[in-house]
């Protein structure tokens, strides 16, 4: 009895026992969650202009997500089933755009799935939109987390912990997630480097064999689903691909490469398949091909590992490799691959540019630069050289995948400036590595090996040890606070966080708040008929869809290249041209943006400079992708208009200036002759007034733009209503 008693005593005791945390995994967890936090404050700093969705897509991203909400709210499973059928008319006018066939149908369902669980099942009361304006700053900040554990098992706790900090701070990632940026970047990221740590531990020992499955099947799914939301997911997964490929030239247990990896193979491309996008073309697709390759390669390497000499094995594994790729030039010869696009192949070849002009207008298919790199890594760009020694000196499975995946990041992003994220990615992992071996060998313990000399040495480490810790940690911060002053002049990374949402500075980039777009779609949404039909440049079309609750000609899905073509020379054609264009798309309604200053000089009175941002700023590009000689609307510098473009055009009708001077670089006034380094100085002249007999009549003009609006920046939209009665003499 007394046995029992002191048994029984224990136990009680022992549930009530105070739990053991060392001291090291205490600061981690405070690091990680000090991080967390400074991610997310980066992410949502953009509140203080504004609490709305960001860019562009993200508002029909909003769109096809509220209708699966509505649907299931409505309907049930088959009203999101119906999602697969719906063909939106309101975008597209008048063919539409079927929406689950040209979307990322995975970010839709990850919206709309998550925000039903914490609405039905949470209870908590907060509209569809409020939720998914936070949803990409609370996944990007999550994505911090996953860093951490991916990158600790290439560099252990001290590397993941530099790697978190980096992807929180990083000016690529935290510019393609922040508040209101319901984008594929954030939420793909998330899964697919949470999906890559769990394939990395499939390699642990001390896992049980369900534990091995579920890995698996998680990892599978992770990077699969991740396909769905976003295409450059893609790259992830042929990261696997590549690694499944040299994974018999490593020392890994190859029986879990095989199993593990066949699971983790079949899920992928069953995950990726079961949405439109990737779809089951992701069998015939590159990227899917490389991962059935690479797990092929490794059963077969298996294989005649079990049936070979070992002293034969390598010579063996070399004449399958090429055996290999005589049967993948094979496959490739009788066209079983389906094509890539030209944006795809830029990726591949950066140095091959598609000379489409409908691509090259983009700002973020520019080609970045080395400023831009200095400017968003700094130190890192050293930490990371160091790393990558290092990860070539193993031949661990980690490290394999850690050079793969940061080699071949920093490769691709020097395509398109929005493929910087990649870069960032990379860098955190390499500087990571890099942090951990330099910091290992500073603050490595001193051993004692006797003689004065060597003693003497070892005296001075401590003092190396606290100039070694304040260095890096100024070097690390010093990106992030410097250089400190105006918004203009701050750091990159400062900057990066201080950016308005899109529709709160009119898609410009200044630096406040400008309610003219606001202002347009209330009025659009109130005072346009419910089926009008409003043309606009492709860049607007978003905003006309979903905020004016409008139907839209073109938008930023921009999957048909001939409308946008249209459009661009329905804009720069002569009035006649330009309404017969306008009546063959059915269009109630034209819609243009400008930007420009408005100056008030005591000489001349009233004068404005064009230039911002809106479409004075873009004509050149609605030349270019129209298929007309821009020689014959704009002077040598591609750029300024000529007379032709003020007098001959539609836009430049629509658009109420007059050229008054040009001035010169020192801001004197020059004369109406143009020449390289002059500016345009314009007076106010409305063309097409509400009350005038011309084939258009000014409907609508935001308040930045009217002729009595303050001295300053405008940020005009301007809405004229077609006249399809007019009839030209």
């Amino acid at each position: 009895m007394e046995t029992e008693s002191k048994k029984t005593e224990f136990s009680i005791g022992g549930l009530f026992k105070r739990p053991e945390i060392s001291r090291k995994s205490l600061l981690i967890a405070l690091a990680l969650v000090a991080i967390f936090s400074a991610a997310l404050v980066m992410r949502v700093y953009p509140a203080r202009y504004g609490y709305y969705l960001n860019e562009f897509d993200p508002y029909f991203d909003y769109y096809a997500t509220n209708f699966l909400v509505k649907g299931f709210d409505t309907k049930g499973l088959q009203g999101i089933m119906e999602y697969f059928s719906w063909t939106d008319t309101k975008t597209w006018f008048p063919e539409g755009r079927p929406v689950a066939r040209t979307s990322q149908v995975g970010l839709h369902f990850g919206g709309a799935i998550t925000y039903l669980f914490l609405r039905n099942l949470l209870g908590a009361s907060v509209s569809l939109y409020d939720y998914l304006v936070m949803f990409p700053a609370v996944f990007g900040a999550l994505t911090t987390l996953t860093m951490f554990l991916l990158v600790r098992r290439v560099a252990g706790g001290g590397g993941g912990l530099l790697a978190a900090l980096v992807i929180a701070l990083s000016p690529p990632v935290i510019s393609r997630g922040n508040l209101g940026w319901f984008k594929s970047e954030p939420f793909a990221l998330f899964l697919a480097t949470l999906g890559a740590y769990f394939f990395l531990t499939l390699y642990d020992s001390k896992i049980s064999y369900k534990g091995f499955i579920m890995r698996a099947i998680l990892a599978g799914f992770l990077l699969g689903y991740a396909n769905t939301a976003w295409g450059g997911a893609l790259y992830f997964t042929a990261v696997f691909g590549l690694l499944l490929l040299v994974t018999p030239f490593l020392k890994v247990d190859q029986r879990r490469t095989v199993i593990g990896g066949t699971i983790f193979v079949a899920v992928n491309l069953l995950s990726s398949a079961m949405f439109p996008r990737p779809g089951p073309s992701i069998l015939t697709n590159p990227v899917g091909l490389v991962l059935l390759t690479g797990i092929g390669f490794s059963i077969l390497a298996y294989v005649v590992k079990s049936v070979v000499d070992p002293r034969y094995y390598s010579k063996t594994l070399v004449r399958t490799v090429f055996a290999v790729i005589l049967a993948g030039i094979t496959v490739l010869s009788f066209g079983f691959v389906t094509g890539i696009s030209g944006r795809y192949q830029t990726v591949l070849y950066p140095f091959q540019r598609t000379g489409n002009p409908l691509v090259e207008s983009v700002a973020e298919h520019f080609i970045p630069t080395g400023a831009e790199y200095f400017d968003s890594y700094y130190v890192l760009l050293f930490l990371g050289g160091f790393g990558a020694i290092s990860l070539f000196r193993r031949r661990s499975l980690s490290s394999t995948f850690a050079l793969i995946l940061a080699l071949s990041s920093i490769y691709i992003a020097s395509s398109f400036s929005r493929l910087m994220v990649f870069s960032s990615f990379a860098y955190a992992l390499l500087a990571g590595v890099g942090f951990a071996e330099v910091t290992s060998a500073i603050l490595r313990p001193a051993v004692s090996t006797g003689g004065k000399k060597k003693m003497a040495s070892f005296a001075l480490r401590p003092e190396i040890k606290a100039l070694y810790a304040i260095f890096m940690i100024v070097m690390i911060s010093l990106p992030v606070v410097m250089p400190a002053g105006a918004s203009e002049t701050r750091g990159p990374w400062i900057r990066a966080a201080d950016t308005p949402v899109s529709l709160a500075n009119a898609g410009t980039g200044f630096r406040a708040q400008r309610p003219d777009w606001f202002e347009a779609l209330t009025w659009m949404k109130e005072n346009t008929p419910q089926n009008a039909v409003i043309a606009a440049w492709w860049d607007y079309g978003y905003w006309i869809t979903v905020m004016g609750n409008r139907t839209s000609l073109a938008d930023n899905a921009t999957i048909n290249s001939t409308r946008i073509a249209t459009i661009g020379r329905m804009l720069m054609s002569p009035e006649r041209q330009a309404l017969e264009i306008a009546k063959s798309l059915k269009a109630d309604y034209i819609c243009i943006f400008v930007v420009g200053q408005k100056i008030q000089d005591e000489r001349t009175g009233n004068v404005y400079v064009l230039g911002g941002g809106g479409d004075e700023s873009k004509k050149q590009w609605f030349i270019r992708i129209g298929g007309l000689d821009i020689n014959a609307y704009l002077y040598e510098d591609e750029f300024t208009p000529t007379p032709i473009f003020w007098e001959q055009t539609l836009l430049g009708k629509m658009m109420p200036y007059t050229l008054f001077n040009y001035i010169d670089g020192q801001g004197r006034i020059v004369g109406q002759d143009w020449q390289r380094g002059y500016n345009g100085l314009y007076t106010y002249e409305m063309k097409y007034p509400a009350d005038g007999t011309g084939p258009l009549k000014l409907a609508f003009a935001s308040s930045s733009i009217q002729e009595n609006a303050p001295d300053g920046i405008f940020t005009g939209v301007l809405i004229y209503k077609i006249d399809k009665d007019f009839r030209f003499p």
